[in-house]
């Protein structure tokens, strides 16, 4: 596949998926097909254990391409939405971590984005808003749901009712962020939080993230029922074996991802 905006590389088990569209990186119909295409050619690979998604220039991505509104009736107004959605269902679901390593403006749908990744590493210089109001127009890309399972409900519904930007320390006040680094160190930051994942188990990793994303829309006692269900899975993995005889031999463990 013939990527224009968005690269790949994979190096020492970290698939590093780059935005580069400039001016802003807006999220329009070709990069979020390309970011779909990306997770999908990724999904049948076995040669990396966690993924870094990040951006080139001054933007994450610094919302969606204003213009295509204009184009926009109701039924195709929802198809947009809906591919968007579909695309960052995509990167939330996938089978092993996403961080994201943000560089810059994340609005709109570029907060969305970001919002879909499994850890949020921010430069200092980052901002964050959801601006669609004064547009006419709501988050249609997760925006509305999923910024309120981050943050307290009053704070998601000012920033959504509001439009506000805000620095990336406020942003990891209220914890739509996770860490905030200086400014151009995001992705060292990000790699060396890959690199801590990956001296973990592959598969309890990728059963804690089911675990965690599968079990926040059930009730406690469905959500308690399928951890204990994924907890007796394991047991037919060797790197059970593998774990606990090098916690009980003081090594560290030489996981196999079986």
């Amino acid at each position: 596949m013939e990527r224009k905006f968005v690269a790949l590389t994979i190096e020492e088990r970290i698939a590093v998926v780059t935005i580069n569209h400039p001016p802003i990186n807006a999220l329009d119909p070709q990069l979020t097909k390309e970011l779909s295409e990306t997770f999908d050619i990724l999904k049948n690979r076995e040669d990396f254990g966690v993924v870094i998604l990040t951006a080139q220039g001054k933007a994450f991505v610094a919302g969606a391409d204003i213009r295509v509104f204009l184009e926009l009736d109701r039924k195709k107004g929802e198809e947009y939405a809906l591919a968007v959605t579909d695309m960052q269902r995509k990167i939330e679901e996938f089978g092993r971590p996403v961080i994201a390593a943000i560089n810059g403006y994340a609005l709109g749908g570029g907060c969305e984005l970001a919002m879909a990744c499994d850890i949020r590493i921010a430069s200092s210089s980052a901002r964050f808003g959801q601006p669609e109001a004064s547009l006419g127009v709501i988050p249609g890309a997760g925006g509305t749901q999923r910024l309120p399972r981050l943050v307290p409900l009053g704070r998601a519904k000012e920033l959504l009712f509001t439009g506000d930007r805000i620095s990336a320390s406020e942003a990891e006040r209220i914890g739509l962020v996770d860490h905030v680094v200086p400014e151009g160190e995001e992705l060292d930051q990000a790699k060396q939080t890959a690199r801590k994942i990956l001296k973990n188990a592959p598969v309890a990793v990728r059963f804690i993230k089911k675990a965690v994303n599968r079990g926040l829309q059930m009730s406690l006692n469905d959500a308690l029922m399928m951890e204990a269900t994924l907890f007796g899975e394991l047991f037919e993995t060797q790197d059970v074996r593998e774990g606990v005889n090098a916690f009980l031999e003081k090594r560290e463990g030489d996981f196999k991802g079986k």
